[in-house]
């Protein structure tokens, strides 16, 4: 995989990425609320990109289990249940995979491994939607999500999600 700057040098993202994901917050490195934006977001395309080169052959679902340490049916819907959410924002040291994330930076890392996927390759590997569509649902919860801009961003990275 060559070195590229999607963000810097559109015409390096797939085009397909390009169709699906029009929106400007999209591309921006510098707005937390988007998916690249933030420090968690950023590294997790760069290390996409380098498990993708190690791992050429495999799934991507195959990586999102790399990122929760072989714990991917643990990554289920109830986590963003309302009940689950009041639990790990009262003891944030018993959420899940705690030991290295928080719920921000594990979900943050899921969407933007699912969407460098799309912007290198123009698809999301059809097995790893569901995480995806997980880790954006428990960033939309009430209680996680505060303001209407991280909603709208939330609600356009599921869109592209569904129709990559």
């Amino acid at each position: 995989m060559s070195d590229h700057d999607p963000f810097n040098e559109p015409d390096q993202a797939h085009p397909a990425a390009r169709q699906l994901m029009p929106e400007e917050f999209f591309w921006d490195c510098a707005d937390e609320d988007a998916p690249f934006g933030s420090d968690e977001g950023w590294d997790a395309y760069y290390e996409w990109r380098s498990w993708r080169a190690d791992n050429p052959e495999n799934e991507l679902k195959d990586c999102i289990a790399w990122i929760v340490s072989d714990r991917l049916e643990e990554y289920k819907e109830s986590l963003h249940s309302d009940d689950q959410i009041e639990r790990d924002l009262e003891s944030p040291d018993d959420a899940f995979m705690s030991e290295g994330f928080d719920i921000f930076t594990l979900d943050t890392t899921i969407i933007a491994t699912g969407l460098g996927q799309l912007i290198d390759e123009g698809r999301i590997d059809p097995s790893a939607k569901p995480y995806l569509l997980i880790a954006v649902t428990r960033q939309m919860h009430p209680k996680i999500c505060s303001s209407d801009e991280r909603r709208e961003i939330l609600e356009a990275t599921r869109r592209v999600i569904n129709a990559a």
